[in-house]
């Protein structure tokens, strides 16, 4: 029980850390006209606050950093041992991961800070500046220990790693396409990790997941449809740096595993950003148009197209997310035909979701249009 308490003050300290900032952010968005305004393919009809991303960095660095200032003082005191034995010995041995917590958040201010170039310029913004900046971060994180092991050749284990790192930070930067949307997958995603994590006892891990969990939940609140405020370049960056980097820190194989196949625990929670952002770039290259130039070609916008309301196209990728994830759970315990049972299913799942969306598009453009008197279906 005091184990389960001190995992949700963790998770409520930087959700109220990102409630208490986004008011200050809003008004400095108005006063300083940095706002998000309607028109072209936005939907959105008033002007909208774009960098609450803001908000949820300081309240989830500051909660990191104040962590592990305090640990070794917290640590020391008998009650805090006894209530949870196994968060406190974690806390005594984070010396160990310094050098990968260092390299996490410096590698993630960075790659923050270019995001929030990138709202304030805009198209100003080089894309091969941008791009620079986005590697320099990967880098900081590569360089720091933040690599894969699983291909047995150092050399390509940290090539793996960047890409993966810089793949996925992009891929929520595309994600970030409606209300909701990108901080509700990174929720999802992050609870499922959380849960990888606590099943290994990688205790420490688990901290780390929970104040990212509660940094985006105080966000999530106001950017739901209708949204009050956007995170902004800088804030989907963030979380797409953090989800990479901690997925490759986190580990999958539990002793109880048969194959390597656990590896791919990441890559199947994260099927939605992965199979947005690979969709949308084929789309783009096949009509020739540059891959970094906004569209309505993303998933949640083909949902919307083939009738579902924005919200309910929202809730039906969250639970999309959450139930790969679950199905992704297995991975670590499981045997090799259980393994590649879920591999299919997983691929399945995706071909069923993009099939479907294909389907009703193509019938939505070869049948003619009929008025009808009923109201819209809704999930």
């Amino acid at each position: 029980m005091g184990t389960a308490a001190l995992y949700a003050l963790v998770v409520a300290l930087p959700f109220a850390g990102t409630s208490l900032l986004l008011p200050p952010v809003k008004r400095f968005c108005f006063a300083r006209g940095w706002l998000d305004h309607p028109g072209g393919r936005k939907q959105h009809r008033t002007p909208i606050p774009r960098l609450g991303g803001i908000a949820f960095f300081v309240s989830f660095a500051v909660t990191v950093l104040a962590g592990v200032a305090l640990a070794p003082t917290l640590t020391a005191v008998p009650e805090v041992r006894a209530l949870a034995p196994e968060i406190a010995n974690a806390l005594v041995e984070a010396y160990r991961v310094r050098p990968q917590l260092l390299g996490l958040l410096a590698g993630a201010l960075l790659m923050f800070l270019v995001g929030l170039l990138d709202d304030f310029l805009g198209e100003k913004f080089p894309v091969g500046l941008k791009l620079f900046g986005q590697s320099a971060a990967a880098f900081v994180a590569v360089g720091s220990g933040i690599q894969v092991e699983f291909t047995g050749v150092p050399l390509l284990n940290a090539a793996v790693s960047f890409l993966w790192i810089l793949g996925i930070s992009n891929a929520f930067n595309f994600l970030d396409n409606m209300d909701g949307l990108a901080v509700g997958v990174a929720i999802s995603s992050a609870f499922i990790f959380f849960l990888n994590a606590l099943a290994l006892d990688e205790i420490f891990l688990c901290l780390i997941l929970a104040a990212f969990v509660g940094a985006l939940a105080g966000f999530m609140r106001q950017n739901l449809f209708p949204a009050q405020i956007f995170m902004g370049d800088s804030g989907a960056l963030f979380i797409g740096f953090m989800l990479s980097s901690l997925t490759i820190i986190e580990h999958y194989v539990s002793p109880a595993s048969s194959s390597l196949f656990p590896v791919l625990m990441p890559p199947l929670v994260l099927a939605v950003p992965l199979l947005d952002t690979i969709s949308v770039i084929v789309i783009r290259l096949s009509e020739r148009r540059p891959i970094y130039r906004g569209d309505r070609c993303h998933l949640s916008h083909r949902l919307v197209a083939a009738g579902i309301p924005e919200p309910q196209a929202v809730k039906f990728l969250l639970l999309l997310t959450l139930a790969l994830g679950m199905g992704a759970l297995q991975l670590a315990n499981a045997s090799v035909a259980r393994s590649l049972w879920t591999i299919a299913h997983t691929g399945a799942l995706a071909a069923l979701v993009l099939g479907g969306i294909a389907l009703r598009g193509s019938l939505d453009r070869a049948l003619p249009k009929t008025k009808s008197e009923k109201p819209a279906e809704t999930l």
